[in-house]
């Protein structure tokens, strides 16, 4: 019996290859959901980069302040010398308030660059002018201990600059050690347009002030720097004129250094005084 083999071929029907389309054509419309918002994403990112990196302002950098240099002078003004530090542009300042400062005794200023007390003032005018001030020191007649020549050589100081410099009104006063006297009792004859006094180690003589000395002082705001081993000036004196002023209806502000003594309040309180000086109240 003969068989006849029928030869077969591995070509689909056309029922199958429908059914692939089919089977493809979602595959393929996921796909592109799933890919097409990532490519939309990053290329609306790349333009809106570009549009950010075109309309960016550029915005200069501010000047920069040149820095303040200190310019020196040394004034006899009615025989006494003076020590004045000022911001070498003061021609095209305004309105520079004023430090006077009161030496110490034992002192007198002089343009000796050996000299202490010139160093120290050094120390004060390179501070002070650099935070917009004039620094002046009178030598208000050596070891003065406040009389009325060192009151006149700080008002005679005053005038000098007012005079020849672009100031302002505004005076604050710094006395150290002997020069407490002078500057208290400079403010007590003379306290118009004083803003601030800070003392340091002041000397002070509290049975000196009377009603009427302490009425022309009241409106100014007084804050002392004074070591409680201080054996050169008492500390006791500095508390027994706070407690006189007081009496009178005059606070005042008392910093006291704990185990300081006489020497290491003076330039060392640049700082604590400026930062007063520039305090509101």
């Amino acid at each position: 019996m003969e068989y006849t083999l029928k030869q077969t071929t591995n070509r689909k029907s056309p029922k199958s290859k429908l059914f692939l389309v089919f089977l493809f054509i979602p595959l393929a419309f996921i796909l592109l959901q799933y890919l097409y918002p990532k490519i939309f994403q990053e290329n609306t990112e790349s333009t809106e980069e570009q549009i950010d990196t075109s309309t960016e302002e550029i915005i200069p950098e501010p000047p920069k302040e040149e820095p303040i240099e200190v310019k020196e002078i040394f004034q006899d003004i009615d025989g006494q010398l003076s020590y004045i530090a000022i911001d070498t542009r003061y021609e095209t300042k305004t309105n520079l308030p004023i430090v006077i400062y009161s030496h110490g005794s034992t002192y007198s200023v002089t343009s000796n660059p050996d000299n202490q007390l010139l160093k120290d003032l050094k120390l004060y005018g390179n501070a002070f002018v650099k935070k917009g001030y004039i620094f002046a020191a009178s030598n208000q007649h050596g070891d003065n201990w406040g009389n009325s020549y060192a009151i006149e050589d700080t008002r005679k100081l005053i005038e000098y600059i007012q005079s020849n410099f672009t100031s302002s009104k505004e005076i604050y006063l710094v006395g150290f050690s002997m020069g407490g006297l002078p500057t208290l009792n400079f403010a007590a004859k003379y306290p118009q347009n004083i803003v601030k006094i800070a003392l340091l180690a002041p000397t002070s003589y509290a049975t000196s002030w009377n009603s009427e000395r302490v009425s022309a002082i009241r409106n100014i705001p007084i804050k002392i720097w004074h070591g409680n081993k201080d054996v050169n000036v008492p500390y006791s004196m500095t508390t027994s004129l706070i407690a006189r002023l007081k009496a009178y209806d005059k606070e005042v502000v008392l910093e006291t250094i704990d185990g300081v003594g006489h020497w290491d309040v003076d330039t060392e309180r640049i700082d604590d005084v400026l930062t007063y000086f520039q305090t509101t109240e």
